[in-house]
């Protein structure tokens, strides 16, 4: 499965095995980077609904909410609860977490009869896309850590094992 062309691309570090993304062929360890193949990768192409829910813990209900956002513009949770049928809670969770990814700005309104209510409106869609996208390379790179830390494990694993003990314990549903 090839990137488009126009798309950013992935690059891999040949010296220390640090992985870039971008447009450009970005430098590591005082060298170009090599592209990646990934023609061969056993990885298919994740749906939009995989991609939200694995990197930003977006439920569908939460795409939902955030649909009906964008394309509604200024709503408060009472209003958007109504709207679409969710109890107001989970209406007020899911706004908030797309607040905190920068999808919706969350203001609040002081209402005339007193009191306030937060008002949520949609972001620009270059600027939901900036986001997204940052949110994502900062989740390329925890998930890069995680790869290293194993692999690291692995080898240490390997190396202690001329002691005869077990190092790795597989843990199995029944």
């Amino acid at each position: 499965m090839t990137p488009p062309a126009e798309g950013p691309r992935l690059f891999e570090c040949a010296t220390c095995g640090s992985v870039g993304i971008g447009d450009n062929r970005p430098e590591c360890c005082g060298e170009p980077m090599a592209a990646t193949e990934t023609e061969a990768a056993a990885v298919s192409k994740p749906s939009l609904e995989t991609l939200l829910k694995t990197v930003f813990d977006m439920s569908g209900t939460e795409l939902d909410i955030c649909l009906c956002v964008m394309e509604g513009g200024e709503l408060t949770v009472a209003e958007l609860a109504e709207q679409i049928g969710y109890d107001r809670s989970v209406v007020a969770r899911h706004l908030n977490h797309l607040a905190d990814l920068g999808v919706v700005e969350k203001r609040r309104r002081i209402r005339t009869e007193g009191g306030h209510v937060y008002v949520y409106t949609p972001q620009p869609p270059e600027v939901v896309r900036e986001r997204l996208r940052e949110e994502f390379l900062s989740w390329v790179r925890l998930a890069t850590a995680q790869l290293d830390d194993l692999q690291r494990e692995k080898v240490e694993a390997i190396a202690d094992a001329e002691t005869g003990e077990k190092q790795w314990t597989v843990f199995q549903e029944q």
